[in-house]
């Protein structure tokens, strides 16, 4: 595809991510009668639930960026003779990309690439087929998470057996198989739908309504792949919407699509108060690493 193909793409997803989060506010502002109960506990929200979401998502970063540094360090990624990638690089290189992916044209992602290429010796070619890779473990982990859920609803067990099962697995076949990196960095990504789970499960809490956990995880499930849209930033606007949908499908509240919608925007709020105060404390760190010159 062009050069000018791929603008007039972009110049869309930005289009309709507007589009959609102009619809979620004024559905928000429609049913805010409805929602008052909500919108009252936002107004005076528990500290501590604030500092654990900030705390979860800092370490939802975290497990990703191990997940990536991962697939990265495999043999056959980086040229011969290039060290690999440190735990800390990665992590500060994750909160920056972070940051600038709220910026147009997915800057993170191009910015990432060329570090690979001058810092780590990582061919442009094979930092996207990491990416694609890494989408792939979204996927996959996204999709146990949701068969855990069904299973335990079938069952009529404890959603914690089910949940608990796959990292054993995990950690059992790490120590036995050669493919190693690939189950870390799927392990790690299962660990961050987790913790996704946990922040819908607090942001809820926070608006004085109460999700089972089976709930929580499918949310966090469902947003996981939802982030995957050909939207800016993560699904921007298309995440919202499915997570509106699914609240009202799993749950009784009333107006339960606008209590969906303000759950996912204050998720947007918390990533954005962790990506841009790290990812602007990561680019210092970085920066150092850059060749001169």
């Amino acid at each position: 595809m062009t050069t000018k193909g791929n603008k007039q793409i972009r110049i869309i997803g930005w289009i309709v991510s507007v589009v959609l989060l102009c619809a979620a506010i004024f559905t928000i502002w429609n049913r805010w009668g409805d929602i008052s109960k909500a919108i009252d506990s936002i107004e005076r929200p528990n500290r501590g639930v604030l500092v654990s979401l900030v705390v979860l998502m800092v370490l939802s970063q975290g497990f990703v960026s191990e997940s990536f540094r991962q697939l990265l360090n495999r043999d056959g990624i980086a040229k011969s003779g290039c060290d690999p990638i440190e735990k800390g690089e990665m992590f500060w290189l994750v909160m920056v990309s972070g940051m600038l992916n709220w910026l147009p044209m997915r800057a993170g992602l191009i910015g990432r690439t060329v570090y690979h290429s001058k810092v780590n010796g990582i061919p442009a070619p094979k930092s996207l087929q990491v990416l694609f890779e890494s989408v792939a473990t979204i996927v996959c982990v996204s999709g146990v998470a949701l068969f855990m859920v069904i299973c335990s609803n079938l069952f009529r067990v404890d959603i914690i057996y089910f949940v608990c099962a796959p990292i054993l697995l995990f950690f059992v076949f790490i120590t036995r198989k050669p493919g190693r990196p690939w189950l870390l960095a799927i392990s790690y990504r299962y660990v961050d739908v987790l913790l996704f789970a946990a922040r819908y499960w607090l942001i809820f809490d926070l608006m004085s309504y109460e999700i089972t956990p089976q709930t929580a995880i499918l949310l966090a499930g469902a947003g996981s792949i939802a982030s995957l849209l050909p939207l800016p930033t993560g699904g921007l606007g298309g995440r919202e919407w499915i997570i509106g949908f699914i609240a009202s499908w799993v749950t009784v509240f009333p107006a339960a699509i606008a209590l969906g919608l303000v759950a996912d925007l204050i998720n947007r709020v918390i990533e954005l108060t962790v990506v841009i105060p790290f990812g602007l404390l990561g680019q210092h760190f970085l920066r150092k690493k850059l060749p001169r010159g």
